[in-house]
């Protein structure tokens, strides 16, 4: 009986012996050193977009909910946007924020090389406005309104009624194709 104990004893330490966990624990670290490897590789495609052209900012577009950019600066030189404008604005205020701010975003240098910046406005899920602006015809000017600046430079595709109401009372002076 005692010679049984003893083998049992002595092959269960040989199976012990033979069931290392550390191939298991290779393994983990060769998936934790690839992921290691990977994360580098996307910071640098990251990087490398960031040093073609910067990111388009639409920060500037407080009174928003969303904002939606189309780049097509090399297809076709043009960029569109997509504003949804908070639900709590009425529609004449809603673009005149909206349009107010686009003067900050047709500032910034990521939008060089766009010769046009079509420009939606949603509130409450129905279009309000929609123009494009011509970007070289786009002046900046501290002493006029911003609003309308942008609409110096713009063609007007679509206006809600009261919309239009709203920029024939606070006098916004529009070009209407």
């Amino acid at each position: 009986m005692h010679k049984l104990i003893v083998l049992l004893f002595s092959a269960l330490i040989v199976l012990a012996g033979c069931s290392n966990d550390q191939p298991k624990e290779q393994e983990q670290k060769q998936k934790a050193l690839k992921q290691t490897e990977e994360k580098p590789q996307k910071e640098t495609v990251e990087t490398d977009d960031s040093v073609e052209g910067q990111e388009i900012d639409t920060s500037m577009y407080e009174y928003a909910k969303n904002v939606d950019v189309t780049d097509a600066i090399d297809v076709n030189e043009h960029i569109t946007l997509i504003i949804e404008m908070n639900d709590s604005l009425q529609p004449g205020l809603a673009f005149q924020h909206a349009t107010n701010q686009t003067y900050d975003f047709l500032e910034q240098d990521a939008i060089k090389g766009a010769k046009t910046v079509g420009i939606n406005i949603i509130l409450n899920g129905n279009k309000i406005a929609m123009y494009t602006v011509n970007v070289a015809d786009f002046k900046t000017n501290d002493d006029e309104p911003m609003a309308q600046l942008v609409l110096d430079a713009s063609t007007i595709e679509m206006l809600s009624p009261e919309v239009k109401e709203y920029a024939e009372i606070m006098d916004l002076k529009l070009k209407e194709e």
